[in-house]
């Protein structure tokens, strides 16, 4: 890999100044640019409003959400950096290619995390009363300020995960055209695209949970429920079978080309009249065959796969509603 992004430099300064995992750092940070944006709302005075019913509760969550996604977005390109490359190089052991290392694709990756910092300011800051408040900054406030930085950090990195995270699933699920032979019988060397799919979907999901509290009206729980969860769903199957998508294309044409090759034998030993008891013999295990091969699975998953992919989806929901309900209990103790 010829460049590295910035975020992964820094994370391998902290690894090797401080002997933590990148998700142990990525937290870590969250937590404290988190906690960081909710002193500075309650510095400003922004806390107190919300409790005295004088601001919505979005003055504080936004800025407080936006810096936790600014801690966990550069470790979620971390890792997707770091995954791709493992199983691009088990792909290439696993089949003889040579299939390189991913490279980063710095210029498209900076022009779409600049198109990304555009977009949320004139989705999240533009005010009609005053669209031209970011060239006035003598009449900025502290409600102004904190989700301008934490969204312009936001929209870089978030755009350029999303990015990324297509990107570099599209890139491993073309390596699958190079493969020239596969063992249907034993599917173990497909397993990177796989883990590929069940990794890109947790980063995913992940992202989607901590942001809705961004764009979802928890007064709103069943509207927001749903739309929370078929955000999750349609993330976790993108994210899941877009790297997957390459291989099984493949398999799916090894497997036709097993069966037709397969009944074509059966085909001729099918009469009974000019059968050996060599042909039938042959006949009974190609008959056997052809069952193990209409078994095989055209998708590289199994059912843990799956059932992990549905535990990070409900987790994500649980999460959401875990802090909505938390919100509602804080407004009964309001005024």
């Amino acid at each position: 890999m010829s460049y590295r992004p910035f975020s992964d430099r820094v994370f391998d300064l902290l690894l090797d100044r401080l002997s933590i995992p990148p998700v142990a750092t990525g937290a870590v940070l969250s937590v404290a640019l988190g906690a960081l944006a909710l002193w500075g709302t309650a510095a400003a005075g922004i806390v107190a409003d919300v409790a005295a019913g004088l601001a919505p509760d979005i003055a504080v969550r936004a800025p407080v959400t936006l810096y936790i996604m600014v801690g966990y977005l550069p470790m979620a390109i971390y890792y997707l950096g770091v995954w791709t490359a493992d199983h691009t190089n088990l792909v290439s052991r696993q089949f003889g290619l040579d299939l390189g290392t991913a490279k980063f694709p710095r210029r498209i990756a900076n022009a779409v995390g600049a198109a990304g910092v555009l977009t949320v300011y004139l989705l999240f800051l533009f005010r009609p009363d005053k669209p031209l408040l970011l060239f006035l900054p003598h009449e900025w406030t502290a409600d102004f300020v904190l989700p301008l930085a934490g969204l312009i950090f936001m929209g870089w990195f978030y755009f350029r995960f999303m990015f990324l995270l297509v990107w570099f699933a599209t890139a491993i699920s073309r390596s699958a055209r190079h493969i020239q032979s596969l063992d249907l019988l034993d599917l173990s060397a497909v397993k990177p695209f796989a883990q590929q799919g069940v990794r890109s979907s947790l980063l995913a999901i992940v992202s989607l949970s901590i942001s809705a509290n961004l764009w979802l009206d928890p007064n709103s729980p069943t509207t927001a429920t749903l739309t929370t969860l078929v955000l999750l769903v349609a993330a976790a199957v993108l994210a899941l079978f877009l790297p997957t998508w390459g291989i099984h294309l493949r398999l799916k044409a090894f497997k036709h080309a097993q069966l037709r090759q397969l009944r074509g034998a059966i085909a001729m030993r099918c009469d009974p009249r000019d059968r050996s008891l060599e042909d039938a013999q042959q006949l009974q295990a190609d008959l056997a065959l052809e069952q193990r091969y209409n078994q095989v699975s055209e998708w590289p998953f199994d059912a843990g796969s799956y059932g992990r992919v549905a535990l990070y989806v409900f987790l994500g929901l649980g999460s959401w509603i875990g802090a909505a309900l938390v919100e509602r209990l804080l407004e009964s103790f309001g005024p």
